[in-house]
């Protein structure tokens, strides 16, 4: 899951002017926004200035947030009853929190919390996670009024030691305003054209047919949803995908019942082992994949190994379970998987060694002095992936369910590292695994000149691209999981509804033109989070009274359940509209996506066998308008006139006169050059071969894609060289000025140019730039 790096506990004093926005951009903004923003003016520069609080790095894009705001620290003693002040500057910003988190002795004795109030009444409040050190009150119930005064009244017995508004996500301390800003406003529409070729199947890499297991999955293990809702979602073509097993919580802590139940102990004949007579003496405790079925595959990630395996270094934290002994966790991991077939029948196809293992809160010997770290988190993932094998032969292991692969910052560092990893684990695991998340915003086009990363602008694909290119490198193809993938920090209501649905809507179109490098990809929404009941990040909320109801997450489920068929060949004239079509029956589904920051008019062309024609189309998707966001479903009268705002993602159902008949298929094929992340200060060369298999075929087009990237964007431009003929003059003085300006770029060329071994050359009319990768698409018919 999404992971924070612990900072700071606090008092932070900042000036009046943090995080200070010009009058021009707060008079874009609007009632809604500019109410966010002196809200959160008023967060940082008065609560954070006067109350404790925690800060955090979240480490998916490295910027500060505030996790917690303590109000009450000092001991109280309930003995029947007592209150506890709740500060009107703090009660304001309550629904920003997840949870007000008390803490202190005896809290099992505490048996009712009210939210009291001289002038706006009472509420009573439910206790969740209760332990005798700790409990949650859901901070949305608490609905305080502005202008109203609350305390805290408790009844029963216990010590109340702290009390804070806590979000584990965590509130960036600095305002972005663009979620805010209705994009596209500014600029004149654009005119595209997008062409569909029904004539002809789309093979990717020998696959045709979508696959929808690869992509409509949702966050959840199957059998764990407490809604009781997993029926509705693979109605919906939605399967569960992913979860984390955080081996110290769930055996050896109990969640805070060890006391109360059997759990998981140091084997005393063998130190930093764990005791097998867990495993034995508790017979059908490992049930949770029982009657699942045996064909769905899904994976599953290890995190938090137990306490008595933690190396207990001095001076270095150990926050999630790193484990000393790679043996010792590797014989925890064989008992705890074969305790599952034996009870279960079954386990997860896929088994990630370590969550986020790429950021020291998750491996405690990132940074530190005198660790090879890389090499010992190989060493980890070769350890397991050659104990699970040997036990269970048929369970595929991999890694590293990264955080942050932004590849491109510290001149391609953190690329290194991982292109050291994927050497020092060649022919060990069985895929590699990475976690995407995109920036909340409306317009992720701009982010890239307010100094954020995005990757819906083109770094996801240039990391996979890297990833692939490695892989050639290295001769050793194994698939890629994207165990994560969706948005950090959203707001929260209808704003982060949309955020989040748009997000995984923008990443989903360039997945779907890789199956055969992407074997399953799941977006970070849940099904009901027990522990949020209110979380945005989830597919169902829960009413007062138990019942549950659906969250506008799905209207996700609503825009794919019937993307089905198999593929054809669709093309845009702008290389920030992307599309990707299926021909089912006779009906043409065709996807659109536009990820510029212009409204767009998309001109619909369809190339039809003979004796077919368009007898009607229709539409849908999901639109934030005035601060509401819609799920619109309505007739396209006229297909060479398809308007689609920006970051908005809609499905063309084109109805045909007869199902075609179609014989002919046109194949993909990529190669890719061996080497990353070069630096190109002139003329830089590549080599890509292509097999004479691939050239004796009939060959219909081709297409070289580069990856580009360069501090502050490109002021002129590149050429490029196919066998030393000139392919294309690239025009790239249109990013000048963003900051860590990193995307992909692809141009048609003759593919008669085409040889067993390709040279290809870029010449750069300046300096510093990098080339992330080179890779060529042949297609073939």
């Amino acid at each position: 899951m999404k992971t924070l790096i612990l900072k700071t506990l606090c008092f932070i004093a900042l000036s009046a002017s943090a995080g200070e926005l010009g009058p021009d951009v707060v008079e874009q903004l609007g009632p809604a926004g500019r109410k966010a923003y002196n809200d959160h003016r008023h967060l940082v520069n008065v609560v954070m200035k006067n109350y404790p609080n925690k800060t955090e790095v979240q480490v998916n894009a490295q910027y500060e947030k505030l996790t917690k705001v303590f109000f009450s620290t000092n001991d109280v003693v309930v003995d029947g009853e007592a209150s506890i002040p709740v500060p009107p500057e703090v009660a304001r910003h309550s629904q920003l929190f997840r949870s007000f988190s008390v803490e202190g002795e005896g809290l099992l004795g505490i048996s009712r919390v009210d939210f009291v109030s001289d002038n706006d009444g009472f509420r009573e409040t439910k206790m969740g996670q209760h332990s005798d050190k700790r409990f949650l009150l859901e901070a949305v119930l608490a609905n305080f009024k502005e202008g109203a005064t609350y305390k805290m009244v408790f009844k029963g017995k216990g010590t109340i030691k702290n009390i804070y508004l806590a979000n584990w996500e965590g509130i960036a301390t600095e305002f972005n305003p663009s979620p805010y800003i209705a994009p596209g406003l500014d600029k004149p529409i654009m005119n595209v054209d997008v062409k569909v070729d029904a004539r002809k199947y789309r093979s990717i890499g020998g696959i045709c047919e979508l696959q929808r297991d690869r992509y409509f999955r949702y966050y959840a293990s199957p059998n764990m949803d407490r809604a009781g809702k997993e029926p509705y979602f693979k109605g919906k073509g939605f399967l569960p995908g992913r979860q984390i097993e955080k081996l110290s919580f769930l055996l050896e802590d109990r969640y805070g019942a060890a006391d109360r139940m059997p759990h998981l102990i140091e084997d005393a004949a063998r130190p930093g082992y764990a005791d097998p007579k867990f495993f034995k003496e508790n017979k059908g405790f490992f049930w949770r994949f029982e009657g699942v079925d045996p064909d769905l595959t899904f994976a599953m990630c290890f995190d938090n190994w137990p306490s008595f395996m933690e190396p207990g270094v001095n001076g270095i934290a150990n926050t999630t379970g790193t484990p000393k002994d790679y043996e010792a966790a590797t014989d925890l991991a064989v008992q705890y998987l074969k305790a599952q077939v034996r009870d279960s029948g079954r386990t997860a196809t896929w088994w990630e060694v370590k969550n986020e293992c790429d950021i020291q809160m998750e491996w405690m010997w990132h940074g530190q002095k005198g660790y090879d770290s890389w090499k010992m988190l190989a060493d980890f993932h070769n350890t397991m992936a050659e104990g699970i094998h040997a036990a269970l032969p048929d369970v595929k292991v991999g890694g590293p369910a990264s955080a942050y692969i932004q590849p491109h910052l510290g001149q391609f560092n953190i690329w290194k590292n991982h292109k050291r990893f994927m050497e020092l684990t060649k022919g060990k695991v069985d895929f590699y695994s990475h976690h995407f998340y995109e920036v909340s915003s409306n317009n992720t086009y701009k982010e890239q000149w307010n100094g954020r990363n995005s990757y819906a602008q083109g770094i996801m694909e240039c990391t996979l691209d890297l990833v692939k290119a490695q892989m050639t490198a290295m001769d050793y193809e194994v698939p890629i999981l994207i165990t994560e993938f969706g948005t950090l920090n959203a707001p929260r209501g209808d704003l982060g509804y949309w955020v989040h649905v748009k997000n995984v809507n923008n990443l989903m179109l360039n997945l779907l033109s890789r199956p055969q490098d992407v074997e399953m990809c799941v977006p970070f929404i849940l099904t009901f989070m027990h522990w949020d009941p209110h979380a945005t990040e989830s597919f169902i909320h829960m009413y007062d009274d138990g019942e549950f109801y659906k969250t506008k997450n799905t209207y996700l489920l609503d825009l794919w359940d019937d993307y089905n068929g198999k593929r054809i060949a669709s093309s845009s004239s702008h290389r920030k509209i992307f599309t990707h079509s299926l021909i089912d029956g006779d009906t043409l589904k065709i996807a659109l996506n536009n990820r510029s920051d212009q409204r767009a008019v998309v001109s619909l062309s369809t190339k039809l066998p003979r004796g077919v024609k368009v007898v009607s189309a229709t539409r849908k998707m999901p639109v934030y308008e005035k601060g509401e966001m819609k799920f619109i479903e309505e007739p396209v009268n006229d297909l060479s006139a398809v308007d689609i705002g920006v970051e908005v993602t809609q499905l063309i159902y084109v109805k045909l006169s007869k199902t075609p008949k179609l014989k002919a298929v046109q194949n993909e094929t990529v190669w890719y050059a061996p080497d990353t992340a070069v630096k190109a200060n002139g003329e830089t060369e590549f080599t890509i071969i292509i097999p004479k298999r691939e050239l004796a075929k009939k060959r219909r087009a081709a297409t070289l894609r580069i990856g580009l990237h360069r501090l502050g964007g490109f002021e002129k431009g590149a050429s490029a060289f196919v066998n030393g003929k000139k392919i294309a003059t690239l025009d790239l003085s249109y990013s000048q000025g963003a900051q860590k300006f990193f995307d992909f770029f692809e141009m048609e060329f003759d593919p008669s140019l085409l040889e067993e071994t390709n040279t290809i050359k870029i010449l750069f009319d300046e300096a510093d730039a990098f080339i992330s990768s080179t890779k060529i698409r042949l297609i073939t018919e």
